[in-house]
């Protein structure tokens, strides 16, 4: 294959991915709507779409596109491929009904985090929001900026000065809320303390009226696996000794996913 052959196929691939990100971002999209942002010929972008949508990546309600289960099919391919992410699974449920509060299981993905796991109390009075694909509230799949999240922020304290720069340059410290830290200095000083603490915490930096204390997990090898994190509502965060008690409680499930890590695959079942 000649290398003109290699770039129109990268090419082709990024026009496919572009036309895929813009349908999700609109929650649905039109052929014309298609025209008009990706600023090619409407044969292309109908060529595109009918590709797509035979494979099953995208589906057609009356005029307009919407994203396809074949990618849900990926997705969770890529979620139960490594039994790692199987465990965290495990202890995100187990941690959720040992508190009555919310947990969650992000990774590093491209300089920022991806929600892989999450578990929320059936009697939140926000859980609807878990359905509505522009809440703010965490569900599978649901990207973040690294700066602003418990979890994020325990996995930037796990990695070195120059990639936490590195994904700075890439992404940004985009504000949330009023509390989210916007400049470099602050959030190196507060990795810092990150680091001597053993855990990270996200008072309303995200959301507001949410704090989540999270920690880094760590594999048998000491690469990372992933950002383990608890959130409850700022109104509950001085009851019952929670400034004290969330980290010690993260902390704990944090060394217990880490020691399973360790065990053989083959030691327990994982359901």
């Amino acid at each position: 294959m000649t290398t003109d052959h290699v770039q129109d196929g990268v090419k082709t691939t990024e026009r496919s991915l572009a036309l895929v990100g813009f349908i999700q971002r609109r929650d649905g999209a039109t052929l014309s709507e298609l025209v008009t942002e990706l600023g090619l010929a409407k044969s292309t972008v109908h060529k595109h779409l009918s590709t797509l949508e035979s494979h099953g990546y995208l589906v057609k309600e009356g005029e307009q596109y919407h994203i396809g289960l074949k990618f849900h099919h990926h997705g969770e391919y890529a979620r139960l491929r490594k039994r790692g992410y199987r465990l965290a699974g495990r202890t995100v449920r187990d941690l959720a009904e040992r508190t009555d509060e919310e947990a969650d299981f992000v990774v590093e993905n491209d300089g920022r985090t991806i929600t892989i796991y999450e578990s929320y109390h059936p009697q939140n009075s926000y859980r609807d929001d878990l359905f509505d694909t522009t809440s703010d509230l965490s569900h599978s799949g649901t990207y973040y900026h690294m700066h602003c999240t418990a979890g994020g922020k325990a996995l930037l304290a796990a990695l070195p000065d120059e990639r936490v720069e590195a994904i700075l340059d890439r992404w940004g410290l985009p504000e949330r809320t009023e509390n989210t830290i916007t400049d470099r200095e602050t959030l190196f000083e507060e990795l810092s303390r990150t680091r001597e603490r053993g855990y990270a915490v996200a008072d309303e930096e995200y959301v507001d009226g949410l704090c989540a204390v999270g920690v880094a997990v760590r594999n048998p090898d000491g690469s990372i696996l992933g950002g383990l994190a608890m959130s409850v509502p700022t109104y509950r965060r001085g009851s019952e000794g929670f400034e004290s008690e969330a980290p010690r409680i993260v902390l704990e499930a944090g060394r217990e996913l880490e020691e399973a890590l360790a065990e053989p695959a083959d030691s327990e079942p994982i359901v």
